[in-house]
Parts: C-alpha cells; sequence; structure tokens
C-alpha cells in the first residue's frame, strides 16, 4: 500500500486524502469468489458489492480518525477526522510520526506497542500531541496487516476521548474522598471506629510479618458530659480537639490513631516498649495541660489503658482492644483510689 496523497484543490490546512485499495488485515485473508468480495456472490440483502471508491469515501467520511503507519512509526496516510481530532494536515501527521505524536512521558505506549508486536492488534487509551502542542487522550485500535508488497503496515483507529478520561478521573477523585470521609471522624480530623478496626487488623498483619508485638492504647475522656453540661458542648468538642491534637503529636504518622466513640480513642503502634510507655503517656498530658480551651480554668484529664499484642497470637484484634479498655478501666478506679494512671 502506498502513502495517500493530498488533494492539491483542498482549502489550506484541510486534510483531504485519497486511498489507495485497502489489502486484508493480518490473519483474516480475504477468500476469493467469497459473499460480498470482488467475483463472489453478493450478501443476502445487499445492493451492491462495495468497490474500490466506496472505501475511500467511508475512508474520507468516518467520524473516527484513521492512521495508516509503518510499525516503526512513520504516518504513511491519515483521514480527514484524525486531522481535525490532531489539529494537523496529513503532511504534518506524517512529518510528525509516531514519535511526533506519542506523548513520550505516557508509559501507557509501550505497553500497547508491545501487545501489537505480540498479538498483532491492540486496543487502549492514550496520550497524544496535537498540533498546537496540547495533549489529549485517545482510544485507539490497531491492526497490522501486510500490504501488496509484503511490507508490515498498521490501521489504527482513533478517538479522542479527553471528556470521558475527565469525567472517570473526578469520579474516581469523588470516590476517593467518599471513601476517606467514611474513614474519618468529622470533628477530630482522625480515623474513626471503622477505620480503626480495618486499619489496626492490617497493622496486626505488617507486625507478625515483622516479628514486631503491638501495643494498643485506649483513650477515654474523663469529665466530659460535667464539661458539656457546665460550658456547652462547643466547650465539650474544643476538649475532643485538644485530645485529638496531644495523641497525633505523640505517635508517628505510621502509627493508627482514631476516635472510635463520643469520649473514647484508640491508638494501634509498634516498636513501643514498656519504658516509652511512661514517656508517651507524659507528652499526652503536658500537651492537654498546655491547651487552650475555650473553657476558662478547665482542664482536660485523660485515662489511659495499655495491651500488648504478641506476634503471632491467634486472638482477634477486637480482643486486644476490649483488653485496652479494660486495663483503661483499671487504671481509671485506681487513680480514684489515690494511685496513679
Amino acid at each position: 500500500m502506498g502513502p495517500a496523497t493530498m488533494d492539491s484543490g483542498a482549502a489550506p490546512g484541510e486534510c483531504a486524502v485519497h486511498v489507495p485499495d485497502l489489502p486484508a488485515a493480518r490473519g483474516a485473508p480475504e477468500t476469493p469468489g467469497a459473499p460480498g468480495t470482488p467475483g463472489g456472490p453478493a450478501v443476502p440483502g445487499a445492493h451492491e458489492v462495495l468497490g474500490p471508491a466506496d472505501y475511500a469515501a467511508l475512508y474520507r467520511h468516518s467520524p473516527d480518525g484513521v492512521l495508516f503507519t509503518s510499525t516503526e512509526g512513520p504516518v504513511l496516510a491519515a483521514n480527514p477526522a484524525a486531522c481535525a481530532i490532531l489539529a494537523m494536515t496529513e503532511a504534518e501527521i506524517c512529518r510528525a510520526g509516531r514519535q511526533g505524536l506519542a506523548d513520550p512521558g505516557d508509559p501507557r505506549w509501550d505497553a500497547m506497542l508491545a501487545t501489537r508486536r505480540q498479538q498483532g492488534r491492540v486496543k487502549g487509551v492514550a496520550r497524544m500531541r496535537r498540533g498546537d502542542g496540547s495533549f489529549i487522550e485517545v482510544e485507539m485500535s490497531a491492526q497490522i496487516f501486510l500490504d501488496d508488497a509484503g511490507h508490515e503496515r498498521a490501521c489504527t483507529v482513533i478517538r479522542d476521548v479527553s471528556e470521558r478520561v475527565a469525567i472517570e478521573e473526578r469520579l474516581r477523585t469523588m470516590t476517593a474522598t467518599l471513601h476517606e470521609l467514611s474513614m474519618t471522624d468529622e470533628l477530630t480530623g482522625l480515623r474513626n471506629r471503622r477505620a480503626a478496626m480495618t486499619l489496626g487488623s492490617q497493622l496486626v498483619e505488617l507486625a507478625d510479618r515483622q516479628r514486631h508485638e503491638v501495643q494498643v492504647l485506649f483513650v477515654d475522656v474523663d469529665g466530659l458530659k460535667a464539661l458539656n453540661d457546665a460550658f456547652g458542648h462547643a466547650a465539650g468538642d474544643d476538649a475532643l480537639r485538644a485530645v485529638a491534637e496531644a495523641l497525633s503529636s505523640a505517635f508517628r504518622r505510621s502509627d493508627v490513631v482514631a476516635r472510635i466513640g463520643g469520649d473514647e480513642f484508640l491508638v494501634v503502634t509498634l516498636g513501643v516498649g514498656e519504658r516509652d510507655r511512661a514517656g508517651l503517656e507524659r507528652r499526652i498530658r503536658q500537651s492537654l495541660a498546655a491547651a487552650d480551651l475555650a473553657a476558662p480554668g478547665e482542664r482536660v484529664e485523660v485515662s489511659l489503658g495499655w495491651a500488648t499484642r504478641p506476634v503471632d497470637d491467634p486472638a482477634p484484634f477486637e480482643t486486644w482492644v476490649s483488653r485496652a479498655d479494660h486495663a483503661m478501666y483499671a487504671a481509671r478506679d485506681a487513680r480514684h483510689r489515690g494511685g496513679s494512671s
């Protein structure tokens, strides 16, 4: 198949193409005398057999872009729709070739070209450069075939799907945002109970692989109801945010820090030993003592309880949350009896 030629009567910048006879696709040779082929019977219900002029008209008037290329990358022909999609004349497209049309920063091109080499055809989406320098998302379907001289050529049908891809990306972003909101406590910005249970279980699996113990800290805000009754719910919310800030500053970003109930918080962490606990508790209480609260003269007090899960312990994660909860109540009772938490 030779390259298409530009129509000398076309307007400047307009792409008008004369198309040579189109050979059969690789792997699907035309059977002489078959229905619908030259020399064969007409297809039942068809009024006439399509000839080269008809296929040329299909090529020229196709709403989708069509590119004829060599498999090495040079473009041999482009129909008017391809010219419109790429905002280039056919001559400009041919000069640019695949190297000038494909976005070199898009890794999808390598995968698609590899598939085409292996299977003789490929479908997918990748970015292409337009004549004005902008990039568009293009859905393409390519088929390798042999021309009359036995040379490998490729026919690629292209369609601008930039708007569709943008909508899909917005939907993915919205879905991710909604998922994040479903895992976030609105008041404090910490993880919520659902996220704590999910991420805590995942952290347990990671700890077993790395042969680490898991430390679970249960935190309860003392006297939150009395604070709400005396100063209003805004003061109570202020206290909860202060606890969230104290926990976030005391622990690492890789730890799970969550608000799991009205006045209950949970922390799941790795690599914390018995000696580290006292230092962490001291940091939490110092942060709370320095908190600037809306209620004048008030301080936020918390009760803390720890549970240590050994490596490969078969009990579910919820069991260790419960044990930390019980330890918190024991520490609170001890403090009320005059001990220390």
